[in-house]
């Protein structure tokens, strides 16, 4: 009866414990449908009205909690269509905080430039190698290969000082995204220190940092360091917000390895419901005979729960080459929180 009784108590603690920490997850989310259209000017690569539709739902599980000794814990992942897109343990104070996770935080991949729809790593992307040169951006790869020691298993430490957070990023390896521990003698390992934030001034806001790929088997590598540096400004006027950034990329190559890319944008609330936003972006990379250049307009609508968002844009001189002509791309997209 004795033992009966203890783990009937241990049940019953159980359940409160279980309850307890139930009452403090949150559930919420959005479904993504997306409609991308593009053109081709290029003889041998033309292409006209291109597109496609896709749909996701991004479903966001998250818990917050008190520890016995006074440092909160925070916990929880954004599933993609039924698949771990990104997950975080953080344990700290007000000030700082530790973390361990993947595809999350602070990091240089986002943009502090004002914008409504997709940054151009996205919007300018076709995806497909069977028109390499077709939207191939220089510009894509410089934040995309640069700029993500964040996407991969990591470990983070984050300190909030003048008005913004200040981050440190070590990750193992690049190539990891198991749920176990593991080394991946192949891969690199990353590291990402930056600053986001308002320096304490009202309407401003700062990105600041550098994002760096290390070869971990001298062996296999073939190349040097990949680096990435990175620097933002916007600042909020009421219901115009402007924002200009540059982010130069070394991609360690012996050779043409450096791309620098300027980006300046600006966008107007004009009501609750309507945003209108312009984006010009110039990209010059070593090696390349032109600059590329894409001119994007965007426009937001809100209907409450529903979101529409439109983005028309022309990229010239494609890949960096004059000869490659222009591009078009049109883009909505509606996003459906819950």
């Amino acid at each position: 009866m004795k033992n009966k009784l203890l783990l009937t108590t241990a049940i019953a603690s159980g359940m409160m414990i279980s309850s307890a920490a139930l009452a403090e997850v949150k559930v919420s989310g959005d479904v993504e449908a997306t409609y991308r259209g593009i053109s081709y000017d290029l003889a041998t690569l033309k292409q006209d009205s291109g597109g496609g539709l896709g749909i996701e739902t991004n479903i966001i599980i998250g818990y917050k909690g008190d520890l016995d000794n006074g440092l909160k814990v925070s916990a929880g992942s954004v599933v993609e269509d039924g698949v771990a897109d990104s997950e975080y343990l953080t344990i700290g104070g007000e000030v700082v905080s530790f973390t361990v996770g993947q595809d999350v935080g602070n990091n240089l991949s986002g943009t502090i430039v004002p914008h409504i729809s997709d940054q151009d790593g996205t919007l300018y992307s076709q995806g497909s190698s069977t028109t390499a040169n077709m939207f191939s951006s220089v510009a894509l790869v410089a934040n995309q290969q640069g700029g993500k020691p964040h996407e991969p298993v990591h470990v983070s430490l984050d300190a909030k000082a003048a008005g913004g957070t200040a981050t440190f990023r070590y990750t193992p390896s690049m190539a990891s995204t198991q749920s176990d521990s593991g080394i991946d003698d192949s891969g690199n390992s990353g590291m990402e220190i930056l600053y986001t934030g308002s320096l304490g001034v009202e309407g401003l806001n700062i990105q600041i940092g550098t994002a760096r790929q290390t070869p971990e088997n001298d062996a296999i590598a073939t190349t040097d360091d990949r680096v990435l540096n990175k620097f933002g400004a916007s600042y909020n006027f009421g219901s115009v917000a402007v924002g200009a950034q540059r982010q130069n990329y070394d991609s360690g190559a012996a050779s043409n390895s450096d791309t620098t890319q300027d980006t300046f944008a600006a966008v107007f609330t004009a009501s609750d419901q309507v945003r209108v936003g312009a984006r010009y972006t110039k990209v010059d990379k070593d090696g390349l005979t032109a600059d590329e250049k894409m001119k994007t307009i965007e426009i937001g609508y809100n209907l409450g729960g529903l979101g529409i968002e439109i983005a028309v844009g022309q990229m010239e001189n494609v890949a960096g080459v004059a000869a490659n002509g222009d591009a078009d791309v049109i883009q909505i997209r509606t996003r459906q929180a819950f």
